[in-house]
This record gives C-alpha cells, structure tokens and sequence, in this order.
C-alpha cells in the first residue's frame, strides 16, 4: 500500500476570485515569481517585477492591485515566501487564485463641461458632506497640501512615503488626488511622474497602488463618491463609506479629492461643523 499522501503532497486549491481586466491579463501573461511582502488573515501581498499583487478575503477592502475571493480567512503565509504567476493563476501558499468575474476599478469622466450652476452644486454637496479631516491634515505638510491643490508636482516629494502603515497617508492623499483630478479632467501626468519616480520612498504596495491611481483605478467607496458626484446626487453615504476605510486611508483619499476637484473649498479653509 502506498505511504498516505501528506499536506505538503497535495496540490494548491484552486479558488475563484474577482478583479480588474488589467490583473486578468497580468495572470494570463508570462510567468513570473514573487516574494510575500506581507501577510495577514484578510490580506496577502506578493512583489512581483511588474509591481505587487494581492489577494483578499471577502471583508477586505478591494483595492486595483488585488484579487477577491469570498474566502472568510485567508490560510497562513509567511512574509519572504515565494509566490508565483502562471496559467492563469496566483499561487501563493496553500491557495491559487484566478480573476473569474471582472470587477470596474477605474472611474469615468465626470462630465465635461460641467454647467457651472451643476459644478458649484456639486462642490456645494461635497463640502456640506465633509467631515473633520484633522486626523490627515496634520499629519502632513500644509505647504504641500497648497501645492498639490494647484498641480504642483514639487509636493510630491513632502507627501510620499509619509506616515505609517501598508499605504502612508501621504501615498492616499496623492491617490485621491491622482483619480478624482483624473475624473475632473485636470492635467495629472506631472504630479503621477513625480510620484513615480519618488516610488522607491514608500512601501512595495503604496507605490503599485499610486500607478494604478495614475491610470485612474480606485476602490470601490472612493469610486462611489465620484459617482456620485457625476450622478448629482447626494455623496453623504459615499463620503461615510470613504472614511471609514483603514485607519486614515480612506480620509486621506477624500482631501486628496477636494484638492482636485474644481470649486471644493480647501478643508483648512472651511469652519469646524
């Protein structure tokens, strides 16, 4: 009788997952090997030479660079082990991953041009939705904050890499700005190269996600709040949404965005509610 086969034996299970067409083609691509940069039950990330990739279980926040699965725990992976792309797959650990259902990442033009009765509308609802956004603002350069309002790529170099955590919050400002500026069909190609070439002064996945916010992709909560906006509708429920994402992440996304939208009063020029 053979020898029972061990865990290490069997094969990689193969789950099913949602992402962005960009990813898909990633997965379809050449082979390429990777390393876990970092690894939790609800998210892991592996750098691959073409930037990170991840994969979520279904409460994590879907970000461009990921691929969710409806996975209540994510098996264990230790941080510097090898992680690969092949036939169409991400293996990282006891998993293999697939982009089987296409999910929108990017955000469509607002519309241009805007009547500006409907901007200074839009504006109006976004500024009366705001919360206090204290706990971002002073965690950053107010110089710089001024100048990424104006396109200014100079504020670049103050904002990345600037505070704690998998994405700092100076990388979130900047990726809100990049999109929502984007959106509003302001000139981003400066401020996007400057963020790109200062990419080695953050994190592995900051920096992926920075160049997938230059290509206008953005979670879901922050896309929703610019939709919203185009749809003229009330952003309260996006705006809240938002800001509840991470720590500060998502605040840190939503004043990038009111200092790329056109007619939004700075949040240090508005009163305290």
């Amino acid at each position: 009788m053979p020898p029972p086969t061990t865990s290490a034996a069997l094969p990689a299970a193969r789950v099913a997952g949602a992402g962005s067409p960009a990813l898909r083609a990633l997965l379809e691509g050449p082979s390429a090997t990777g390393t876990v940069v970092h690894a939790g039950a609800h998210a892991v990330y592996a750098r691959f030479p073409g930037g990170v990739v991840g994969v979520l279980a279904r409460s994590a926040v879907h970000v461009p660079a990921a691929i969710s699965t409806t996975l209540l725990r994510l098996p264990a992976v230790a941080v510097g082990a090898p992680a690969r792309i092949d036939d169409g797959t991400l293996e990282v650990g006891p998993l293999r991953v697939g982009v089987d259902r296409l999910v929108a990442t990017g955000v469509p033009p607002l519309p241009d041009p805007l009547a500006a009765a409907a901007r200074l509308a839009a504006a109006a609802r976004l500024a009366a939705a705001l919360p206090d956004l204290a706990v971002v603002r002073r965690q950053l350069p107010a110089a710089a904050l001024d100048a990424l309002a104006t396109g200014d790529p100079a504020a670049v170099a103050a904002l990345v890499g600037r505070g704690d955590g998998l994405t700092p919050v100076g990388d979130d400002v900047l990726a809100g700005w990049l999109v929502a500026g984007r959106a509003a069909g302001r000139g981003t190609a400066t401020v996007a190269a400057a963020a790109s070439a200062a990419a080695h002064r953050t994190t592995d996945l900051s920096a992926s996600l920075l160049a997938h916010a230059a290509e206008g992709a953005a979670i879901p909560p922050f896309r929703d709040l610019l939709l919203a906006l185009a749809a003229a509708t009330d952003p309260t429920a996006a705006v809240e949404r938002l800001v509840a994402v991470g720590h500060t992440s998502g605040a840190g996304m939503l004043l990038g965005a009111t200092l790329a939208l056109p007619s939004v009063p700075r949040p240090h020029e508005r009163s305290p509610r």
